[in-house]
């Protein structure tokens, strides 16, 4: 049996991760997942 794990590398620009962004980036992706 062949198991094909899809993995995505997301990269969040600092000034993303000063304003708290990245909750609702995760939120976002999760949702078009």
């Amino acid at each position: 049996m062949t198991h094909h794990t899809e993995e995505t590398l997301v990269l969040i620009k600092p000034d993303g991760v000063a304003r708290n962004l990245v909750g609702e980036i995760l939120a976002r992706i999760e949702r078009k997942g």
